[in-house]
């Protein structure tokens, strides 16, 4: 790592480790992706034949250990998290990693006070706050466009055939230990940080149900289905919605914010922003990104990239993950 350029390895090539991160981080200026590192030696050597990458390893350790990396991102199932984390930041070794941090809190704060004895950055992926939609949808509140925000509702349904093939039944993520409590969990940890940072406020009451449905049909895979009901610290109501239980016509993203004076925002698919005002017509922004850029894993990494060449904390900080995992929490046990 030099003044003006961070060495990057990346463990973990899964969807999110590669398609986002590693597509990223071969085009941001100031980076160089020098190490990758999975224990599926077929996806190790595509990903290192396609983005030719000549320093590939079986192990996080190994990788933590080669001299030319200086920043690691962490896209590996949720229990691997801790270990993977501690060994980077004793190392010396910035650090960006997926979402939830751990399985709990306590495993999460051990992470969080390594960065700090260390004295490097540990920065969570929180993408969803550079998402071109969501960018868009915090400028139109952030200027009035709707009054203030009086009601927000937030859908993400993923069809069940999605589902039963990314995380079967005997997947890691069904298991509490491992995941922190089931797809529900892991995927609203997004979503609770991006209403803390569109509404700039804090949840201080959670109520919450849910429904787990078994499809026989798809192997017994857990149709699950989360209601949360949030009221934030400036007064505004939030219901979420996660699914398991759909089929791909009925597959969605959708954001809904009401302002006190009847204006509102409608956010879908992360393409695509909606402002319904006083004008006859309303006005609409479509976003042409596509991939990491879409995702905003592009804008994300460039940021992280960023922090470490000025030697700053980056925006969003171990508080707001670990503030995010806490609510995640709460819904979970609320809604057993």
């Amino acid at each position: 790592m030099t003044k003006t350029e961070v060495g990057i390895g990346i463990i973990g090539l899964g969807f999110v480790g590669e398609k986002a991160h590693l597509s990223a981080f071969r085009r941001i200026l100031g980076s160089r992706l020098v190490a990758i590192a999975d224990v599926d030696q077929k996806r190790l050597q595509k990903a290192a034949d396609k983005s030719k990458i000549k320093s590939v390893y079986s192990t996080h350790e190994d990788l933590i250990n080669d001299p030319n990396v200086g920043a690691v991102v962490i896209s590996v199932p949720t229990f691997l998290h801790k270990k993977i984390a501690i060994d980077a930041l004793k190392a010396g070794k910035h650090v960006l990693c997926e979402m939830p941090l751990a399985p709990n809190m306590k495993d999460a704060q051990e992470i969080v006070d390594e960065a700090k004895k260390a004295g490097v950055i540990l920065m969570p992926s929180l993408n969803f706050r550079f998402t071109p939609n969501y960018v868009k949808t915090k400028e139109l509140i952030d200027k009035g466009s709707i009054g203030k925000p009086a009601a927000i509702f937030y859908r993400e349904f993923i069809p069940a055939v999605d589902l039963a093939r990314q995380w079967p039944p005997t997947s890691w993520a069904w298991n509490k230990e491992k995941s922190g409590g089931g797809p529900a969990f892991t995927l609203s940890v997004w979503s609770i940080d991006l209403l803390r940072w569109l509404l700039n406020a804090e949840v201080r009451k959670v109520h919450a149900v849910s429904k787990d449905t078994i499809l026989q049909e798809l192997g017994g895979t857990n149709g699950y289905a989360s209601l949360a009901v949030l009221e934030f610290s400036n007064n505004t109501v939030v219901t979420l919605e996660f699914s398991g239980l759909v089929r791909h016509a009925m597959s969605m993203v959708r954001l809904e914010v009401l302002g006190d004076n009847t204006n509102s925002i409608l956010s879908e698919e992360n393409d695509r922003v909606t402002l319904f005002g006083s004008d006859p017509q309303k006005q609409m922004w479509i976003f042409r990104e596509s991939g990491a850029k879409v995702w905003g894993h592009y804008q994300e990494d460039e940021h992280f990239i960023q922090s470490i060449l000025q030697n700053k904390q980056p925006d969003i900080t171990t508080d707001d993950a670990l503030k995010a995992q806490e609510v995640a929490t709460k819904i979970l046990e609320t809604s057993k």
